[in-house]
C-alpha cells in the first residue's frame, strides 16, 4: 500500500495525510481510558464467573462512549473554524482547501470509528486477540484495493483517499459489530435498558489511570508528525513514517504474540498463579532476542529492500534506522512486563513517571530536530531517552516486586 500511496499523493500529500490522521487521532484519548477499563473488567468478572454483569458494563461503556463521540465532534466543529490546517502542517499552497476538507471527513469518520471499536475491546477482553486483529486485514485489503482503482481513474486526491481509509475502517467494524452482537456475544449485546451509569465510576476509576497514561502517549507518538511537518516540510514525515512502517514490522509480530496476555495474564494474576506469568517472561525474553536480531539483519538489507519496494522514493538514512532499531527492542523489552502491569491495575508509578518525562518530551524534541539540526533522528533520541529507557527498566523492576508482594509504590 505504502508505494501505491506515495504513487497517488505524492510525497507531500502522503507526509500530510500522516501528519493529519495523527493529529486528529488527539481528541479520542477523551474516552478518559474507559475502554481499558471496560477490558479490565471484563477479564476480573470472567475470571471470577460473574459473566452475568459484564453486559451492563458494555452497554454503559457504548453509551459513555457515544455521548463524547457527539461531544467532541461539537468541539471539533467550533475549534476548526479557526484552525488553518494548511499553515498548521506547512503544506503546499495547492493543497490547503483540499486539507481544511479532508479534516472534517475524517474526523468525523473517526469519531464514528471511536465508538463501534468497543468490540475490538471486548475481543481482546475475551482472549480473541486474533479475531480484532482480522479486522485490520479486512479493511486494508479494501483500502488497498481501493487505492489501486483510484489511481488508475482519479486524478491525486487526499478526500478520496481520506473517504476510502476511514470508510473502510468503519464498513468493517460495523459489521463485525453486528455479526458478533447476535451471535458469539448475543447476551452482551448493548441496549439501552442495561445502561447504568453508575457503573461509570467503577470504569472511570481505573480508566483515569489509563487516561493520564494516554495523555503520555499522545505526547509522544502523535506529535512527531505535526513537529515534522510543521518544522522541516510534510516529506519528512513521509521519510519517517515509512522508514518507521519497515522497522514496525518486528515490533509488530511481538505485539501480536505479546499484547493478548493482558488478559491472560490478568487472570493468572487474579488466580494467583505467579509460576505461570514468570514463565511467560521468559518465553517472552526469548522471543524479542529472536526479533532484536532479525532487526539488525533487516538493516543490513533495508538498501535493497527500499529501492524495490519504492523505487528510489524515499532514502535510506542509517542513523534513523539504527535509532528505530534501539527504540523498537527497548519497546519489546518494555513490552514484556507492561501488559501484566496494566492487567493488575498497579499504575501509580507510571503515572509519577508521566507527570515527570512527558513534558519534557516536546521541549527537547524541538531543541533536538530544529536547533541542534537533527532532523527526524532528532525525535527518536528524544523517544529513546525520555520514555523507552524509562519503561524498559522500571516496568522489569515493578514486575518483579508486584509477583514478590513488595507494598509501596511499586504495588499502588
Amino acid at each position: 500500500m505504502v508505494p501505491i500511496t506515495l504513487s497517488y499523493l505524492s510525497k507531500a500529500g502522503y507526509g500530510l495525510w500522516s501528519a493529519l490522521s495523527s493529529v486528529l487521532a488527539w481528541f479520542f484519548i477523551f474516552d478518559i481510558g474507559i475502554g481499558n477499563g471496560l477490558r479490565n473488567k471484563f477479564t476480573e468478572l470472567k475470571a471470577a464467573g460473574k459473566t452475568d454483569e459484564i453486559k451492563y458494563y458494555v452497554s454503559t461503556a457504548y453509551f459513555i462512549f457515544a455521548l463524547m463521540a457527539l461531544l467532541i465532534i461539537i468541539i471539533f466543529m467550533v475549534m476548526n473554524i479557526f484552525i488553518d490546517w494548511g499553515a498548521l502542517l506547512n503544506a503546499p499552497d495547492t493543497m490547503k482547501d483540499e486539507l481544511q476538507t479532508t479534516a472534517i471527513i475524517v474526523f468525523v469518520s473517526l469519531s464514528l470509528i471511536f465508538v463501534v471499536r468497543l468490540i475490538n475491546t471486548i475481543l481482546q477482553a475475551d482472549l480473541k486477540s486474533g479475531l480484532s486483529d482480522s479486522f485490520s486485514v479486512i479493511y486494508s485489503i479494501i483500502t488497498l484495493i481501493g487505492i489501486i482503482i483510484l489511481k488508475r481513474t482519479t486524478a491525486p486526491s487526499l478526500v478520496n483517499f481520506a473517504f476510502l481509509y476511514t470508510g473502510s475502517t468503519l464498513l468493517v467494524t460495523i459489521t463485525a459489530s453486528v455479526i458478533l452482537f447476535k451471535t458469539k456475544y448475543k447476551s452482551y449485546a448493548p441496549k439501552i435498558k442495561y445502561v447504568k451509569l453508575k457503573l461509570a465510576r467503577s470504569l472511570a476509576s481505573v480508566g483515569v489511570k489509563f487516561f493520564i497514561l494516554q495523555i503520555g502517549s499522545l505526547i509522544l507518538f502523535q506529535t512527531t508528525g505535526l513537529i515534522l511537518s510543521n518544522l522541516i516540510g510534510p516529506e519528512s514525515v513521509a521519510d519517517y513514517n515509512i522508514t518507521m512502517k519497515y522497522y514496525s514490522i518486528a515490533y509488530m509480530a511481538f505485539a501480536i504474540l505479546s499484547q493478548p496476555l493482558w488478559t491472560g495474564f490478568g487472570d493468572a494474576y487474579y488466580k494467583n498463579d505467579f509460576g505461570w506469568i514468570r514463565l511467560t517472561f521468559k518465553r517472552l525474553l526469548k522471543l524479542s532476542a529472536i526479533l532484536i536480531t532479525g532487526l539488525i539483519i533487516m538493516l543490513i538489507c533495508q538498501e535493497f529492500i527500499f529501492r524495490i519496494w519504492l523505487k528510489g522514493r524515499i532514502d535510506v538514512s542509517y542513523p534513523l534506522s539504527i535509532l528505530f532499531i534501539i527504540y523498537y527492542a527497548l519497546q519489546m523489552l518494555a513490552g514484556i512486563y507492561e501488559p501484566f502491569i496494566n492487567s493488575t491495575n498497579k499504575l501509580r508509578l507510571q503515572m509519577r513517571i508521566t507527570y515527570i518525562l512527558i513534558p519534557l518530551f516536546i521541549p527537547v524534541t524541538i531543541y533536538l530536530v530544529k536547533y541542534l539540526g537533527l532532523g527526524p533522528s532528532g525525535i527518536l533520541i528524544a523517544l529513546i531517552l525520555l520514555n523507552g529507557l524509562p519503561a524498559t527498566i522500571l516496568s522489569m523492576i515493578q514486575s518483579k516486586k508486584i509477583l514478590e508482594g513488595a507494598s509501596g509504590i511499586w504495588n499502588k
